[in-house]
């Protein structure tokens, strides 16, 4: 079999692999499930991998809202499918799961980003932006990395806001708050990593922190608190 026709064979296989198979071909761990963290491994079969991302070892109460978790994700990596940078979304496993493509590339945080990486990235959360997509949780800069070729990636659109319909201008107001949110974050990032290149404005950004980025900090403490305290074990 010549090299293509292997790896198409070996991704096909890989993509139809139910649970059990892609906990049995996992290769190397990112994040460990629990509390209200899902689990996150790259899975190898032959010359294709991808990584799963698993709710089944979380906490009951974020088993239960996982399949909406999964369904936010998957719907925003459809969405923004053809990106460089944005992984490719492969499939659902039993609402529970998600398998994305696997970007060999390291957090921005342990990176050397260059100026031109900088731009990218920018240029990056435009082009999410014009397909209606707000990321909501580029605070940190886990959620970005930087391939060897100097190509950003966004990565965990779990938190994401998608743009309405026209006539939703309510709701096309807080997608596009959402879309300031994710450029404020991008100025503090460059600030911090990078300040010679901040401008003025960018300084500005970054000292600004608008309502949606302090309405997603409060639900991630609440949600984390309430599942704390839910799955607490009883005292002997």
């Amino acid at each position: 079999m010549a090299g293509s026709d292997r790896a198409a064979s070996d991704f096909d296989r890989l993509v139809a692999f139910n649970r059990e198979q892609l906990q049995a071909h996992a290769r190397e761990r990112f994040r460990d499930g629990g509390g209200t963290q899902p689990s996150v491994t790259r899975v190898v079969a032959g010359e294709a991998e991808a990584v799963f991302k698993d709710y089944a070892d979380s906490a009951w109460l974020m088993r239960w809202f996982a399949p909406l978790f999964v369904y936010r994700e998957a719907t925003a990596l459809q969405r923004l499918a053809g990106l460089d940078g944005i992984p490719r979304c492969y499939r659902r496993v039993d609402g529970l799961g998600i398998l994305i493509e696997y970007l060999p590339a390291p957090k921005w945080s342990r990176s050397q980003p260059t100026p031109a990486a900088h731009e990218r990235l920018e240029r990056l959360l435009a082009d999410v932006h014009a397909r209606g997509v707000a990321h909501g949780d580029l605070r940190g800069s886990g959620n970005i990395l930087l391939r060897a070729d100097g190509q950003p990636c966004l990565v965990d659109f779990v938190a994401r806001v998608h743009r309405g319909r026209p006539w939703n201008r309510p709701w096309n107001a807080i997608f596009r708050a959402f879309c300031e949110a994710d450029r404020n974050a991008l100025a503090k990032l460059k600030l911090r990593w990078a300040p010679e290149l901040a401008t003025a404005e960018e300084t500005r950004r970054a000292e600004h922190r608008g309502w949606p980025a302090r309405f997603a900090r409060a639900i991630g403490v609440g949600v984390r608190r309430l599942v704390r305290l839910l799955v607490r074990q009883p005292e002997r």
